[in-house]
This record gives C-alpha cells, structure tokens and sequence, in this order.
C-alpha cells in the first residue's frame, strides 16, 4: 500500500504503540474532549477478510468484522467519519497512457457524484445510515480525502495502513488499528503477536517524523515520485535507500554531512589551495518550488497550483540541474559511488496529485444527534491560517441539511449523547452514551490499566435490549428465548475515568458517595467494642484484696451451681475407675523429674504419687 518500504524508513520516527484507551485518556485530559478520527474504510474492508472465511458467509462476517472495528471507537466516544475511495482515482493497472490533471481536476468539477459501483460498499453505507453513523464519499483516493480534511482541523487523526496518507498531506495518522499489542500489520505470521481483546494503535506524527528523520511532506512527495507507488513506478533502479538519500539532498540529514571521506578526499582536505566542497542542492524543495505557490493558502488544493507554462519551465531546469548532479557528485548524495545510466524524469501528473490531490470540498460535520459524533456541539470550524471562503459548504451524508440555510443549527447542542433507536449491533458499544442520561447503567468499581484510571460500567442487558429492541442481543433472544431466559444478564466494561467525568458527572459523583458511605461503615464497624472489650466492664474483673468496685454491682451474683451428682450404678455397687496404665520406658529414656525437688522432697508434692 503506497510507497514500497517507506513506513520502514519513517519507523524510527513512530510513537510508542498505545491502546485506544490511553489515546482517549490523553486526548480528553488535554484538550478537553474527544479525539475525532477519519477512516480509510477500503482499508478496513481489506483488514476484515481473511482466507479461513467460507465464500458464502463472507460477506456477513465481513460486514460483522468491519462494523465491529468501527463501533470499538464509538463505544469509547471518538467521533468518527468513515471515508470510501471515488471514481476519481488514478489507475493503478498503470497502462502507460498519461493521464493530464488538469483535464482530471476539470472533471473533478462537473461531477456531482463520486460513488464507484459496489455492491458489498453500499451494504455497508446502508448499515452506517442506519445506525446513524456518518460517512464521506470521497472524490478519489480516500486517503487523499482523510488527510485534507484532518489538515483542515475537521478531524485529529487519520485511521490508514497507507503511507499515502503522509505524502497527501495527513500530519497526524493512527497506524496499525488492530488488537496485536505489537505494530506488525496485517499478517502476522512472521513474527511472534499478541493478541489482545482491547484495540491497539501506533501514532506516527509528522512533526516528529522530521525532527527524527529529517523528512518533510514535500520530501515525501519527492521521494514517492522516484520511487513509485500504487499508481506510477517510479524511476527506474532507484531502491528506498537511494530515493531517500536523494530525497534529503541538501539537507543536514543528507549524506554531504554524514558520511565517511575518502583518502583523497581527506588528502585534499589537508591542502591550502583546496577549495572547501559545497553540498548539493535540495531538489526536493526545488521539486515542490516547481508547481506550488507558497504564498498562496488555498482551501481547495489546486488553487495553489503554478500555472502551466510556469511548471514547465522551472520542472525541466530541475531536472537538467538533477542530472548533471548525479554525474558529478552523487557520493555527496547517495554517500558512496553510484553509477548512473539513465536521465530522471518527473511525471507531473503524479507529483501535481501528491502536492494536490483530488478531493471533494464538501466538507463533513459532526452532528450531535448522530451515534458517530462524540460530543454534545455542532463544530464548523476551520482550522487553516485565516482563510474564509464563502463558497465552501458542510455537509451530512445521513441528514439532509443545509448548513447555509438552516443556520438555527449552527448553535444547536444535546443534553446527552445520542443513541438512534435503529441501532441493530451489540449493546456494548454503546453503553457509555446511554450512561450519560439512563438509570440502567451503573459504576460498581474502579482501577488503574496501563496508567489509565478507569471505572466499571455495570448494566442489566434485559433492561436495555428492551429499550433497543433492534440490537444484536434482543433480536438473539426472539430467535432462540431459550438461550436467555435464566442467563446470567449482568454485564460490564471499562471505561477511562476522564471521559466519564466529562459526560457522565452525575454517575461518578453517586460512585464517589457509595465509597465514602462504605468507607464510613467499615470506619463505624471497626470501631466497635469486641466481646473481650466488653469484658473490661466485667463487675468481676480485677477482683482482688484491697480492689474496690468503682461502680455498684446492677445485678445480684448468685452462686455457682454445682454440678449433679452421678447417678448410683446398678445394685448399688460403686464403680471404681482403674488407674491409667503406666507406658513403660524406651530405651534411651528417662523419666521428667528436672522440674522438682529433690526425692526427698517429693513427699510433700501433691502432684505427684508417692511410690513412684
């Protein structure tokens, strides 16, 4: 997916691989809401197949598959949009005809809908209408798509196995979505995982990727045009390594300043008349000086786009510049002699699609009666630079709205979150909306998992399939009764503290009371007199001569009562009880007598038999 091998290269720039409990619990405590994440759903589509499913189920577990990853996020309250590819993409069987993008962009703009014809895709457009759960169409590539509008500020996080989505433009990407607590991908038969029940995710954010690799977006881009991708091969023997050598030319990540000299370089380096060497240039900002005008911000992409003859000239001066580069300096790129036959060239449709993509400029919102929006606000910001356009519309592909006539909407908010009463999957994901404004859910306990506190959430599922009666759960008990009729219903999960403590305050604050109440109790039981403590009252303790009672007595003691006198034995003869036996000796032994006095004392012990 993308660039062969790139995500090896931007590896020693990834973040720690987290859970999506601590990503939530990070992202709340710092910015005071939950994380919003757009969906490569090809990418989820392709991560739910598996070899082992029979063809005649296959499109049901796929479906249960890829609603499931889906729901896993809602059921934590992260906002999501899911994004499909559009008819709009490039051709990846590479047919060798080129393609012109100014042509493709003004077919971008008399089109009017982008859906590819898919059967199984609309099945699954239909399951998020349902449950209210929003979706983009994307013009084109929908990784494209995902990035421009996480650049836009419309969403935090790109969900994509695909290193594209870094070469579009996405600055913060959430890789390897899976429950493998180690980031090995799809397949991970090759190495050793561990499987989890709890989702996982590796954060790979731009801004760290430079300052670990030293490789920006236009690097990206550069480097993706020479090495290829999904829809170009590239130029022609340029490896990884080369590509990225190449791509950080002129840079102090460039080999120019990290490399070993040769003999004779260092031999001329010795000598007074040698002229100190000057590092190569950065072609891939010149690359990107090419077709891009930086001082135009744009919010459609292509408006920032040098016009035709301009790129014509400054792409063919580059390339000339390139090529007599490698000739004369590539150990000051590559850092070691490389032998080079062939001229590069660009194909400036593939470099004007990467700085440019093709995207659809109706954007998407979150709304807060729908079960994707994770908050109780409409939000239409914008967040690039001071840009205002009046021309760019929102939109909700499961509400037919019209956010530029309908501006009541714009202020419009929830109490609760929002759940539809058409939701037809498991009760689970979404019993933490429902806590928000139901009796039926419950805190019961509380611990630490992975730094992050979290509270149980406990609840009664007959209570509420009954109220969702299209759920999962409640259409399993219309079709087998027998299953849950005496079942054990009570159920729970987990959640991260802060986020209940931001929508669910009132829940918390009952918990809070119900420990403090049984802490009291405990404090009150503990603090009871014992039976022995009550015997320091007794009126008969501590009596002895000279000890006065500094209380009367409140009660009269009587006597002991002696026990009864046995009963005669038959004919009146009196049993006599034989002695015990007296256990011989053992060898070795000898009788206990170090205790008393000596034997002519003995006489005098009462406890002890005279003869012995």
């Amino acid at each position: 997916m993308g660039i062969p091998e790139l995500w090896e290269v931007l590896k020693p720039g990834f973040d720690k691989r987290i859970t999506l409990e601590e990503l939530v619990d990070h992202y709340v405590k710092e910015y005071h809401r939950p994380p919003r994440v757009a969906i490569d759903a090809y990418m989820f589509i392709f991560h739910s197949d598996h070899s082992s499913i029979p063809s005649e189920d296959k499109k049901i577990i796929l479906m249960q598959n890829f609603m499931s990853k889906i729901l896993a996020l809602i059921g934590l309250n992260i906002s999501v949009i899911v994004v499909f590819d559009g008819i709009l993409k490039p051709d990846k069987t590479r047919s060798g005809v080129a393609s012109d993008y100014e042509k493709e962009l003004e077919k971008l703009q008399r089109t009017s809908t982008f859906a590819e014809p898919n059967e199984f895709v609309e099945q699954i457009k239909g399951a998020l209408q349902v449950n209210k759960i929003e979706y983009l169409q994307a013009a084109g590539e929908a990784e494209a798509q995902c990035a421009y509008i996480q650049k836009l500020g419309i969403v935090d996080f790109v969900i994509s196995n695909d290193v594209d989505s870094l070469v579009f433009g996405a600055t913060q990407v959430l890789r390897n979505y899976s429950r493998f607590v180690e980031d090995i991908g799809r397949s991970p038969s090759k190495k050793p995982a561990t499987l989890k029940q709890k989702y996982y995710v590796t954060p790979v954010r731009m801004k760290r990727i430079e300052e670990i690799t030293g490789l920006t977006r236009e690097r990206l881009v550069f480097l993706a045009t020479l090495r290829g991708g999904d829809y170009s091969s590239g130029v022609k023997r340029m490896g990884i390594v080369n590509a990225t050598n190449l791509a950080l030319s002129g840079t102090l990540f460039g080999k120019f300043y990290n490399r070993s000299l040769t003999k004779q370089e260092l031999k001329d380096a010795r000598s007074l008349d040698s002229e100190p060497s000057e590092p190569p240039p950065d072609f891939s900002e010149e690359l990107e000086h090419c077709v891009v005008d930086n001082d135009f911000v744009a919010l459609r992409p292509w408006d920032a786009r040098k016009d035709k003859h301009t790129r014509e000239i400054l792409l063919a001066s580059l390339l000339k510049t390139l090529n007599e580069s490698l000739q004369v300096s590539n150990r000051d790129i590559f850092g070691r002699g490389v032998t080079i036959t062939e001229k590069f060239t660009f194909d400036e449709y593939y470099v004007l699609l990467y700085f440019f993509p093709l995207v659809q400029t109706t954007l998407p919102v979150f709304l807060p009666w729908t079960l994707s929006s994770g908050e109780l606000d409409i939000n239409l910001e914008i967040t690039l630079g001071d840009v205002v356009d009046e021309e760019l519309t929102r939109s909700s592909e499961i509400e037919d709205i019209d956010f530029n006539y309908d501006t009541s909407l714009i202020v419009q908010s929830s109490e609760h979150l929002f759940i539809p009463q058409t939701y037809n999957w498991q009760i689970k994901f979404i019993i933490f909306k429902l806590a928000s404004y139901s009796n039926l859910v419950r805190i019961t306990n509380d611990k630490i998992e992975d730094g992050v506190e979290k509270v149980m959430l406990k609840y009664d599922e007959r209570d509420v399939r009954n109220m969702f009666p299209m759920s999962l759960e409640a259409r399993r008990v219309i079709e087998s009764p027998e299953k849950r009729k005496n079942g054990d219903t009570i159920n729970f999960i987990w959640i991260p503290t802060s986020l209940v403590k931001m929508y669910c305050q009132q829940l918390l604050a009952e918990y809070e009371q119900s420990k403090k109440d049984k802490l009291s109790t405990k404090n009150s039981k503990s603090s009871q007199k014992t039976t022995l403590d009550m015997l320091e009252n007794s009126p008969t303790k501590g009596q002895r001569p000279g000890f006065e009672l500094s209380q009367p007595i409140p009660f009269e003691l009587k006597p002991s009562i002696s026990p009864p006198k046995r009963a005669p034995s038959p004919k009146g003869r009196i049993k006599k009880v034989s002695p015990k036996k007296k256990a011989a000796l053992v060898e070795g032994q000898s009788k206990l007598d170090c205790y008393f006095k000596a034997k002519s004392d003995l006489s005098s012990n009462p406890f002890l038999d005279p003869g012995l």
